[in-house]
């Protein structure tokens, strides 16, 4: 990658042009030109995050804004994750999502009544010299994460169900109506091609949280259907996300967390389309209640999910989709079949969350062999906040079928 080619002023020329829908006659001078981290913490799993600041004067009176931003996501090979770039075709997927797929999906399902947005608006995409993406700054519009980084409000968690529902029944559409998604849509991060990367990390954080729960002696009915995929939880996800033909298919967002959803006031975007497959809805639905909705899964899953299953048959009926449409007790026996999906993220990811890891360092250590590795697998799983939740969350999964 050339030293910082896209961090110039005149980069950003046609994407200001872009943004304020100017005219040829619109010149302006570009006087302020900035670029920083997106947030105070970690940039990004697997590429860089930055946000550009830049301040701007026209050359003749408007009612233009002279104060802008931009969301920046640049191809690394120094962030936690980027070896697995190139293997998953982080950038192809994204530009291609937000390029091409978000403003199709946007077209299908809005109406006279609304105007219908999943995502940021995408002003740029390149791939020679530098390989990045210039998406809207979703905060100029008010929109903001939410402070706390798991275990949404019941509202929040009502709300990225609503908002996914239709993602998906516009993905339906999509393809009934101009074919087959890309290839590079075809797996998501597990697959039989990223076994061998993956596997030194979930499955030794795997293992960890297994031998966690056997060291505080869980119930055998509990612990025995865990145990039976330790060293084998990589192999048995690629098995659960095979889907026959007669199962309705979707584009799963792949990463669908707090950290990927913006809110407004009466609005909410998905960020980070990176790992987005075409599969069960029940992959998307599995990793969003694991990572964002645990707590709830305890005592309202299954309100919640058919509170998704409603929105999704709504909305396919509004669109005059003519082929089955799964019921609630289909919907619940494709996640019943694909719940092995549900442990790598509370294995991983919602452990490191909660024990408030997002140092690329914190990563690299944590599944290390050395004493320091040890104690940091140590204090993930011994969380007293993770304890009591998995100890109410196992019950409740063995109760709906969901741990077989």
């Amino acid at each position: 990658m050339s030293e910082a080619s896209w961090k110039t002023a005149e980069f950003f020329k046609d994407v200001i042009a872009r943004d304020l829908s100017l005219e040829c006659t619109d010149s302006f001078t570009i006087t302020s030109f900035e670029v920083g981290k997106a947030n105070e913490k970690t940039a990004g799993y697997m590429s860089n995050i930055y946000r550009v600041l830049i301040e701007l004067n026209f050359d003749k009176g408007t009612a233009k804004p002279t104060s802008l931003s931009y969301i920046v996501k640049e191809k690394t090979d120094t962030a936690f994750g980027s070896g697995l770039v190139e293997l998953l075709s982080v950038f192809p997927k994204e530009s291609e999502v937000y390029e091409k797929l978000l403003p199709a999906f946007e077209h299908l399902v809005q109406n006279e009544e609304e105007t219908v947005r999943f995502g940021p608006k995408v002003f740029k995409t390149t791939t020679n010299p530098d390989t990045v993406i210039v998406l809207e700054d979703l905060s100029r519009s008010q929109f903001r994460m939410r402070e706390k980084s798991f275990g949404l409000s019941v509202t929040d968690v009502k709300r990225i169900l609503e908002k996914l529902a239709k993602f998906h029944a516009a993905s339906v559409l999509y393809v009934e109506k101009n074919g087959a998604f890309s290839d590079v849509f075809a797996e998501g991060v597990i697959s039989e091609r990223t076994i061998d990367a993956l596997r030194g990390h979930y499955e030794s954080l795997y293992s960890a949280f297994v031998q966690s729960l056997r060291d505080r002696n869980i119930a055998a009915k509990y612990l025995q259907p865990l145990i039976k995929f330790d060293g084998q939880l990589l192999r048995e996800c690629c098995k659960a996300q095979q889907v026959h033909h007669s199962e309705l298919k979707v584009l799963n967002h792949g990463d669908l967390w707090p950290n990927n959803v913006m809110f407004g006031t009466d609005d909410l975007r998905f960020l980070d389309f990176q790992t987005a497959s075409y599969g069960s809805p029940a992959a998307d639905l599995l990793y969003f209640f694991a990572t964002s909705a645990t707590e709830l899964m305890c005592d309202s899953l299954e309100e919640l999910l058919q509170y998704y299953h409603e929105h999704l048959v709504k909305i396919l009926q509004q669109l005059q989709y003519c082929k089955s449409i799964p019921t609630y007790t289909e919907l619940l026996d494709q996640m019943r079949r694909r719940s092995v999906l549900l442990l790598p993220p509370l294995s991983e990811a919602l452990a490191i969350t909660m024990t408030g890891l997002t140092e690329p360092s914190d990563m690299e250590m944590i599944t290390s062999e050395q004493p320091e590795g040890v104690a940091l697998r140590k204090l993930v799983y011994n969380n007293p906040a993770y304890v009591a939740l998995i100890d109410r969350l196992l019950p409740k999964l063995y109760e709906l079928r969901l741990l077989k």
